[in-house]
């Protein structure tokens, strides 16, 4: 008897994949794909489900293990890997699809930039990159500077009990990030969050671009 696709498990905490990648995905190129944060594994089990062969790769171990299980359960083209998105050898023209859901934003403005054009050429002539991200008009951007948090680059903070950056971007720091790009998709919204703490609101940007065929 075939067994129920693994992103329909509530196994995933009833998390859906990006709505986005299940837009698009019969537009897509099917190949080798990368997942720049994997977290528990919703967009990388999707993908896998959906013919590409999947490198899921986390700082989180934990996410990254309940990947490998669901991949070895059910069959599914996912290699993981656990590492710092900074030190990860992207390679050149790899993947067919690159994502980063709330991966980026924990990074940098300098360090987010280097990585981006690494994508860029780690991406085949005609693949594709989503990304979603926070905004300058996510509530804690604001909260942020009420605290006296101070700009370390531009729209970006230190949080030093947590060790961690926080970059908020904004619409056009995208759009020139990928002007050499065919832009399919590039929109603001506000999303409520519900998977951690009280309810809350994030004011998020996503972008799909394919790159161009005649791009190195």
């Amino acid at each position: 008897m075939k067994k129920d696709n693994p992103s329909n498990k509530t196994y995933w905490g009833g998390l859906k994949p990006n709505q986005i990648l299940e837009k698009y995905i019969a537009k897509l190129p099917k190949g080798k794909a990368l997942d720049i944060g994997a977290g528990g594994g919703r967009n990388s089990i999707f993908l896998a489900e959906n013919g590409f062969e999947v490198e899921a790769i986390d700082k989180n171990e934990a996410g990254l293990k309940k990947i490998e299980g669901l991949a070895k359960e059910y069959g599914l083209k996912i290699k993981t890997r656990k590492c710092d998105i900074s030190k990860f050898k992207f390679g050149k023209n790899k993947y067919v699809l690159v994502i980063a859901t709330h991966s980026l934003e924990f990074l940098r403005k300098n360090n987010i930039d280097l990585i981006l054009n690494k994508i860029k050429t780690s991406l085949k002539p005609e693949g594709f990159i989503y990304i979603s991200v926070v905004s300058i008009e996510d509530p804690m951007y604001q909260l942020l500077i009420e605290k006296g948090f101070k700009q370390i680059e531009k729209n970006t903070f230190y949080l030093p009990k947590y060790n961690i950056y926080r970059h908020f971007f904004t619409k056009n720091e995208l759009k020139d990030n990928f002007k050499d790009f065919e832009i399919v998709l590039l929109k603001q919204k506000q999303i409520l969050d519900k998977g951690h703490g009280e309810p809350h609101y994030h004011n998020i940007i996503e972008l799909l671009a394919k790159k161009e065929k005649t791009a190195d």
